[in-house]
């Protein structure tokens, strides 16, 4: 005959009551005075106790907490924190003695008495529940911490079975809790000490409102570290964690102070605290100074983007872990402190001077990132939009403009003329000057047999058109002038002398890329149009696409990687990869591998001052005068085909910045954009993106208290020192300024007298001729200033303006060209 139903229930209920009294005797704590209701044990019973009792497990594993990262300013204030549980986890000396007496005081007084469980407490929780006095618990410290240990474990294990199991508190499964709690607690106070344990605790609580451990619940409801936390904060912080719903300081003050003052009496009673401190406690009024938690770099302000573009190098590097979902806990459980690049005061100047460029409530957008040369560490990065997934609205994205499509990042964007510089850095290369005079047409049209890629002549007889917006850009001048006016004509027959393989290897050894190479708007060359070589296979060099508008700058590049570039030059040919991370601690403090920089020398420091002189020409009379400072500095404009992207890339010795303007959502005219509130007929790298670049790095150089320092001269590239009766070789300096060219000459030992001033071609201003080209060391060279040229008539039709010109015209209309990418303008 079957049992009752009864009978079933009974059965494992007395057994898992003689498995307690088994683990009582283990304990040694079993005392004659224990009242275990309705339950005889017989000797078979408490033998079962014991095989229930020694089947359980001893050992907690890992006690490894969740714990929140923290990323910092490059001054050690936060910038945001990323975790799935808000946690900092402190050890027992860096919590306040009161905190400390507190919880012992309301959750087990007898803590330090009793071992990993208290029989006297099981007694009086079992006779009073028996007796009908209500539900009371026995649970110590010790016990509580492994509970919630165990939650913690099977929450980190997605196991929400195992995270149920244990909080049940009844029936028989609360009672086979219950003792296998009581078995790990005996096993963690083997391990472990009292002090450690109590730290422990205070570290796994749940503090509500999504705050764990007492470190982040003192930053969270006081602003301050749990060492800092006076007797009443620790007495609300204590009585909260019996229940954090009902004891919510922020939605129920009047139920948390109640508590507060029971934990208050408690103490009182067992002697922790005096009368007055008790009455002084009692009587303090409930103060907040509730933080914000930062989680997520959705609260990081201005630094959004740049907080997002740090947690995707942690979750994408393999020096923070082998797999994408190690790196991925590691960021959000490992209780990392990241410091980064950014200096808070740039990235306010930055954002403020982008957000008055282009007005964020408008559809074309603006981006600048700044990088110190030297050191490739990113100082700011911004973008005149809001960092949000509510994207539907104008000015919102979660996109990175400055960033590379692998870091949350968008397709880059064509760079226009301000590719050039790296064309001029490999004319420099192959031994030419900057004062060397090239023929330019005033527009030109070649076949593609005309360029060589990788040493070889391409195959195809496609036509190249190519042409200037100004009809007086033509003819001879020197690549300085060239590169001031941003002459198209000038530099694809600058092009057409050198190798397309070279001019790209040049630019990628100073970082340049491609943003997303998988990105199919810029259509790939087909092998016959170039060479079809292991090193341009199918028209790419590496990632980036070798085609005759190489120069014009059709690759589309990311904003950063064109900072760390021109940094390349400010610093004398010295490339370091941009950095947004200087240091990582992990949890306990110890210092861990972290992506480098990997500075290295990849031009000649005499090809990257050549480079700069020529580019400081842009700015003091050329396409780029409006991002003129009051300290040396360089750069160059660039507007890309019907004026849809406009760059300025420039640089001091200590910074150099990319600002890009454009629309992010495809490739369409500026020119048609009313921005902030002003209509333009056209739009030029010149137009506004010169003055934000002047906004960002006049500004900031400013407040970073830079020295103004001058950038080295360079000695003319392509010329012999000597002759061959041993005279020096003077550095022709026709084209620069007066002080630059005087500093140059001084460099290669010579002695300076500026004359008078000459009729010329060159600018007004600037030295129209000298007085040797070679001399004796020492000798007195004599420069004269030009007084202008002197008026001609105009020999070609009238044109609208190149698109870098400072003049407002219209841009010359191209025919679209088949299979090739847009071509951009200067």
């Amino acid at each position: 005959m079957a049992p009752p139903p009864t009978a079933h229930r009974r059965r494992p209920v007395l057994r898992l009551l003689a498995a307690f009294a088994a683990v009582s005797a283990v304990a040694g704590v079993l005392t004659a005075g224990l009242v275990v209701p309705a339950v005889a044990f017989s000797g078979s019973l408490t033998s079962a106790g014991v095989n229930i009792f020694d089947e359980l497990p001893a050992d907690l594993g890992d006690q490894t907490l969740s714990e929140a990262t923290t990323i910092l300013y490059s001054d050690n204030t936060v910038m945001a924190r990323v975790y799935d549980q808000n946690r900092v986890v402190v050890g027992f000396d860096q919590i306040a003695p009161v905190m400390r007496d507190s919880i012992v005081a309301i959750e087990d007084y007898r803590f330090y008495e009793h071992g990993a469980i208290d029989m006297k407490g099981i007694a009086r929780a079992l006779a009073s529940n028996a007796g009908g006095g209500g539900t009371q618990g026995a649970s110590t410290i010790t016990q509580q911490y492994v509970k919630n240990i165990l939650v913690e474990q099977a929450v980190e294990q997605g196991d929400t079975e195992a995270a149920a199991a244990a909080t049940t508190a009844d029936g028989t499964e609360g009672y086979a809790r219950k003792l296998r709690e009581m078995k790990l607690a005996i096993g963690v106070e083997k391990e472990m000490s009292k002090n450690d344990i109590l730290a422990g605790y205070l570290n796994v609580a749940y503090f509500y409102n999504g705050v764990y451990g007492v470190e982040a619940a003192a930053r969270f409801y006081f602003n301050k570290t749990a060492a800092e936390l006076t007797l009443p904060e620790s007495a609300l912080l204590a009585g909260l964690v019996q229940n954090p719903v009902a004891f919510n300081p922020v939605k129920y003050p009047d139920a948390s102070v109640a508590r507060r003052n029971v934990v208050l009496n408690r103490m009182l009673e067992l002697g922790k605290i005096s009368q007055a401190d008790h009455d002084a406690a009692v009587a303090s009024p409930l103060v907040l100074d509730t933080q914000r938690s930062q989680q997520g770099c959705i609260n990081a302000g201005s630094a959004a983007y740049f907080c997002d573009y740090v947690t995707r190098i942690v979750e994408t590097d393999a020096a923070f872990g082998a797999t994408a979902d190690d790196r991925k806990k590691l960021l959000r459980t490992g209780g990392l402190t990241v410091k980064t690049t950014l200096n808070p005061q740039v990235q306010i100047t930055t954002q403020n001077a982008v957000n008055g460029g282009v007005n964020p409530g408008q559809s074309p957008r603006m981006a600048a990132s700044v990088v110190q040369p030297g050191t490739g560490q990113i100082l700011a990065m911004a973008q005149d939009t809001t960092f949000s997934l509510d994207t539907d609205q104008t000015g919102v994205t979660t996109i990175n403009y400055n960033v590379d499509k692998m870091y949350n990042g968008g397709n880059g964007f064509q760079t226009g003329s301000s590719f050039k510089a790296f064309t001029l850095a490999e004319w420099l290369k192959a031994g030419k000057s900057i004062d060397s005079t090239i023929n330019a047409p005033f527009n030109g049209s070649d076949p593609f047999s005309q360029f060589t890629a990788c040493g070889v002549k391409s195959r195809d007889s496609k036509i190249y058109p190519y042409s200037n917006s100004e009809s007086h850009e033509g003819g001879p001048m020197s690549i300085r002038k060239a590169t001031a006016d941003s002459v198209n004509t000038a530099y694809v027959t600058m092009e057409k002398s050198l190798d397309l393989c070279n001019i790209a290897a040049t630019a990628q050894s100073m970082g340049v890329h491609l943003a997303n190479p998988a990105n199919g708007s810029i259509p790939k060359q087909k092998a016959s149009d170039m060479s079809n070589t292991n090193d341009v296979e199918g028209g790419v060099n590496s990632d980036l696409y070798v085609s005759p508008s190489l120069t014009l700058g059709v690759n589309e590049i990311a904003p950063l990687a064109m900072a760390g570039a021109y940094a390349t030059f400010a610093a004398d040919g010295t490339f370091c990869k941009p950095i947004a991370i200087v240091e990582v601690l992990d949890t306990n403090g110890q210092p861990m591998n972290i992506p480098s920089a990997d500075c290295k020398s990849v031009l000649d420091p005499n090809v990257a001052r050549n480079v700069t002189e020529a580019l400081q020409g842009v700015i003091s009379g050329g396409t780029g005068t409006a991002a003129r400072i009051d300290r040396p500095a360089a750069g160059k404009t660039g507007t890309t085909n019907e004026n849809s992207d406009a760059w300025f890339v420039g640089y001091t010795p200590q910074l150099s910045s990319a600002v890009w303007m454009g629309h992010a959502d495809g490739t369409r005219p500026l020119n048609r954009d009313r921005i902030n509130g002003r209509g333009r007929r056209t739009i030029f790298g010149g137009t506004i993106s010169a003055p934000t670049w002047k906004a960002i790095v006049g500004t900031a150089s400013d407040q970073m208290n830079l020295p103004t320092v001058g950038f080295t001269p360079g000695t003319n590239q392509g010329l012999k020192t000597t002759t061959s009766d041993g005279r020096i070789k003077v550095p022709s300096v026709v084209g620069r300024s007066v002080s630059s060219a005087k500093s140059a000459l001084q460099a290669a030992g010579f002695q300076v007298k500026v004359g008078g001033s000459v009729t010329s071609n060159v600018d007004k201003g600037l030295v129209a001729s000298q007085s040797a080209r070679s001399a004796a060391a020492g000798s007195v060279i004599t420069i004269t200033r030009s007084s202008g040229p002197a008026p001609v008539p105009t020999q070609e039709p009238s044109a609208p303006p190149s698109s870098d010109s400072p003049g407002i015209q219209l841009p010359t209309e191209l025919p679209p060209l088949p299979d090739l990418p847009a071509l951009p303008t200067n």
